[in-house]
């Protein structure tokens, strides 16, 4: 597990990156665990590699999103990854967690997740964790990846194209725990174990 403790202007935020020894987030189990670490109520959805955040204000029901942001300290934001990087995104007063897989990245879901993070009160200054994920190290990429980043290289550093991304909206403190899912045992990977991959969680909440 790795845990990230922020602070956004006067607030304090908790972002925590689990591993395969807390199981799989897709089986009750795993979840569970997740939900006993936060120590509250988790908000998550079904997701689809878009850039739909849900605004989580009471409902608590599995919608399709591949973002979850609040303002209420009592509820957890949570996304499942494998290689695809959860991205924590705060502000005083609002938290989101974003699923950010290439298709995501470049579509724009974390600029929907800085722009929930307004909308449900976030004011001042956005800070952000870039969690673990696929990285420049080991993900080889196609034509159609290269072209949605604008890169020739063989191989796309997911990270520093959402720290660019994350920037550009005018996130303030960016920390990336640098860690790549692909050659790190220690997570899941969909690149490297297939169909048999489970899936670790991304979760945030404010503290």
């Amino acid at each position: 597990m790795i845990a990230v403790d922020l602070r956004a202007g006067g607030d304090r935020f908790r972002a925590v990156f689990t591993d395969r020894t807390h199981g799989d987030v897709r089986e009750a189990e795993g979840l569970t665990r997740v939900e006993a670490m936060a120590g509250r109520a988790l908000a998550r959805g079904t997701q689809v590699h878009g850039i739909v955040v849900r605004r989580v204000a009471d409902e608590l029901e599995l919608e399709e999103a591949d973002g979850q942001a609040t303002a209420r300290p009592d509820i957890a934001v949570m996304v499942q990854v494998a290689d695809c990087l959860p991205v924590a995104v705060a502000a005083p007063g609002a938290v989101a967690m974003l699923h950010a897989g290439w298709r995501g990245l470049a579509a724009g879901v974390l600029e929907e997740g800085a722009t929930a993070v307004r909308e449900l009160g976030g004011d001042g200054p956005l800070a952000a964790v870039i969690g673990p994920g696929a990285r420049g190290c080991c993900y080889e990429v196609g034509d159609e990846v290269r072209a949605a980043f604008g890169v020739s290289t063989p191989k796309v550093d997911l990270a520093t194209q959402a720290a660019r991304r994350l920037a550009a909206v005018g996130v303030e403190r960016i920390e990336d725990v640098c860690c790549c899912t692909i050659c790190d045992d220690r997570f899941f990977s969909y690149r490297r174990e297939g169909e048999a991959a489970g899936r670790q969680a991304g979760v945030a909440w404010r503290t």
